[in-house]
């Protein structure tokens, strides 16, 4: 390992104090929740081109290609008339996939003027809080230019208000899918006139202030919802919730009854608890994704009615672990993806070893489970011996294990654990696994070899860790499927090269191959710096 240059005056220098790992507080929400590293927002990811031979079509690259010219086109009077009617003789699909494009790439050159004149037509309908150019008039411009819209999309836009909101949506009868997430002034006043589309089918009311009796009524009078989510709404607790219930059996009924269509629910960061999602979960027999995380659930018995289910999120839930209360997981014949992240009560984590023990069982018999995230479960690993206890028996699936700081390079032998056991004459397929977090734990080069054995692995989160450019290199080496990797804050690893690992892989290789004699890459910054001489 290599160490910093002493001071030239020590005897000068003040004390060092010794510096830890600062994981973030039990149960609050951070970039790591509920991701995978294709998603992840760190601000050291690297990022290389598949292998898989996967080519993109020739409308995406020509719309990329247009997003990065587009002020360059507008750069005099000549080209930027020519582009305002190429643009207007686009189909409405083609200018959909547009703007998608430029809202990534110049966000804040897109002014209401230029959006009006050519992207607010069509059907379908996207602006988000990253268009600095939207405002009121941008959005009663809306159902003049498309009065047929069916998919309607405002994401994060703070100063709309509840009158202006509901009046734009009055004038669109047609729409199948209502996204509001993250405008704040979304009130009742937008539900109840939303609740006349009769044809919605998909509602995102995440962080938005209507209140419970209002999406109640819609409730009743959108019977063919399939996609509804409430995440962050204040005035959502166990009485107004059970209360729906009450009032879709009260209610007199069309010819369909609400909620049967319904196959994903987010009731995130709510009052929800055991008693109200028992009573709205008997009105929802066809839902196969539900997120309760940060919520009152305490008990996983409740879902037994959900046979259905593929994706179960219980982040932060204070989830009664006791093995008598383990017993009673139902069996959810079709889960694909599980989270159970930082549980505990009042503060404490309270998943432990034996606990996880008991979890195993249960859960091994769920042939479809290939997603389980058990972050920042910090009991986790405490009474076992490294590379022999519960971590290492359930490391075998896709895990999300970032801040589980007792997690070791030993636990995840159980990655190998198979092969070892296995004769020559009939080998065991790699493991399934991937994608794979680990950030925030006492990883290290140990773990290359182990984590190298997953083949088909295509994102890696190795954040806060001990691992340094040796170990990364034999997993690269290994790994041809890895195109996204996090490297934030891994000290073994030079700022500079985090977020372009790949290029520095590729040319310490280079230098290997013409220089078989110079010597192993080592994983310091002094040697790999020799490579670029």
């Amino acid at each position: 390992m290599s160490k910093r240059r002493a001071d030239a005056n020590p005897s000068s220098a003040p004390p060092k104090k010794k510096s830890f790992v600062q994981l973030p507080s039990f149960g609050a929400e951070n970039e790591y929740d509920n991701q995978t590293p294709s998603n992840s927002p760190s601000t050291a990811l690297s990022i290389r081109e598949s292998s898989s031979g996967v080519v993109p079509s020739l409308v995406s690259i020509s719309l990329r290609a247009f997003a990065k010219a587009l002020l360059s086109l507008y750069e005099n009077e000549e080209s930027r008339e020519r582009t305002h009617r190429q643009l207007k003789r686009l189909p409405e699909l083609v200018v959909t996939r547009l703007l998608g494009v430029l809202r990534k790439e110049i966000p804040t050159y897109l002014t209401h003027g230029l959006l009006v004149a050519h992207f607010i037509r069509g059907t379908e309908i996207t602006l988000t809080g990253e268009l600095t150019g939207v405002n009121n008039h941008t959005l009663h411009a809306i159902p003049d230019n498309c009065p047929y819209l069916v998919h309607l999309e405002l994401r994060d836009l703070k100063k709309p208000s509840d009158d202006l909101l509901s009046s734009v949506i009055s004038k669109l009868p047609a729409l199948e899918t209502l996204i509001l997430r993250g405008c704040t002034q979304a009130g009742s006043k937008t539900v109840a006139t939303a609740a006349r589309c009769s044809e919605l089918r998909v509602l995102n009311l995440n962080y938005t202030t209507p209140s419970a009796s209002s999406i109640g009524a819609l409730l009743i009078d959108c019977p063919k919802l399939e996609v509804l989510k409430l995440a962050g709404i204040p005035k959502l607790n166990p009485s107004a919730i059970s209360s729906w219930a009450k009032d879709i059996s009260s209610a007199e009924l069309s010819d369909e009854a609400p909620l049967q269509r319904l196959t994903s629910l987010k009731l995130r960061d709510t009052g929800l608890n055991d008693s109200a999602l028992v009573n709205l979960l008997g009105l929802t027999p066809n839902l196969e994704r539900l997120d309760v995380s940060c919520t009152q659930v305490r008990s996983i018995g409740s879902l037994s009615s959900l046979t259905k289910l593929r994706k179960l999120s219980l982040t932060a839930c204070p989830l009664n672990t006791s093995l008598a209360e383990l017993d009673k997981i139902p069996d959810l014949p079709h889960l694909e993806i599980l989270h159970l992240g930082a549980i505990g009560i009042n503060g404490s984590p309270t998943l432990t070893d034996s606990a996880l023990y008991a979890l195993t069982d249960v859960l091994e018999p769920l042939t479809r489970l290939e997603n389980v995230s058990l972050m920042r479960n910090s009991k986790l690993g405490l009474t076992s011996r490294k590379g022999e206890g519960a971590l290492a028996d359930f490391i075998s699936r896709m895990l999300n294990l970032g801040g589980v700081p007792n997690l070791s390079s030993q636990d995840l032998r159980g990655l190998l654990a198979d092969q070892e056991a296995t004769s020559d004459v009939t080998p065991t397929p790699t493991p399934r696994l991937e994608s794979l977090t680990l950030s925030n734990t006492s990883v290290d080069n140990e773990a290359a070899t182990y984590i190298a054995a997953c083949r088909n692995l295509e994102a890696l989160v190795l954040g806060d860790t001990r691992f340094t450019n040796e170990g990364v290199f034999t997993i690269i080496d290994a790994c041809e499927h890895l195109t996204r990797l996090d490297l934030t804050s891994c000290r073994g690893i030079l700022v500079t090269d985090r977020r372009r690992f790949f290029e520095v892989w590729e040319e310490a290789r280079a230098n290997q191959d013409g220089q078989p004699n110079a010597g192993d890459v080592q994983g310091q910054g002094r040697n790999r710096r020799s490579t670029r001489r």
